[in-house]
């Protein structure tokens, strides 16, 4: 009878537990994404809507011609349904197709903004070697312009990569920073 009467927590019970999933989303017959995890939570019920990958994932973006277009793996990753944004955390590793390779303990994403950022401490490579590393870290999702501002007041280091029709322009970068998450300078 008590396992009858058992009250199942919305906030610690998921609706949805599946293994060793792989999800494909595709547009016009295109792979835009795939997502490969060993675990997959889903609370539904829960006041604050999330799924969860507590075992990590490996996520594949693809350009329109098929090509990769960068990877992400973590050690843990979340989204919140209702904002869609993810959070990546633990051994964040980010690599796009021009060999730039970012390194952090945890990432948020906002698809809708299509930023990147955290306010840990996170270090790029190049391709050729080159390595910045900053206590915060802003981006554009596509990776064409970073910023890693400076949280000691020492100053800030800006890596400007050439968007689409050539420009840098750092006042445009600041703009698009979320307001509640925009680190100290």
């Amino acid at each position: 009878m008590s396992v009858i009467n058992k009250i199942i927590n919305p906030e610690e019970e998921p609706d949805v537990v599946a293994n060793n999933i792989e999800v494909l989303f595709s547009d016009s017959a295109r792979l835009q994404t795939k997502l490969q995890a060993p675990v997959f939570k889903q609370f539904s019920s829960a006041s604050e809507k999330r799924r969860e990958f507590p075992e990590g994932l490996h996520v594949w973006f693809y350009e329109k011609t098929g090509e990769l277009k960068a990877e992400i793996t973590a050690n843990r990753a979340f989204q919140n349904i209702t904002t869609e944004i993810w959070e990546a955390n633990g051994n964040v590793v980010v690599i796009d197709s021009d060999g730039k390779k970012l390194e952090t303990e945890q990432l948020f994403w906002d698809p809708q903004k299509k930023i990147v950022y955290n306010e840990k401490y996170t270090k790029i490579t190049l391709k050729n070697g080159t390595m910045s590393s900053g206590e915060a870290f802003f981006a554009k999702q596509d990776f064409k312009k970073i910023s890693m501002p400076n949280k000691s007041g020492v100053g800030k280091a800006v890596i400007y990569m050439e968007d689409e029709e050539g420009k840098t322009d750092e006042n445009k970068l600041e703009e698009d920073k979320p307001k509640e998450n925009k680190p100290e300078e």
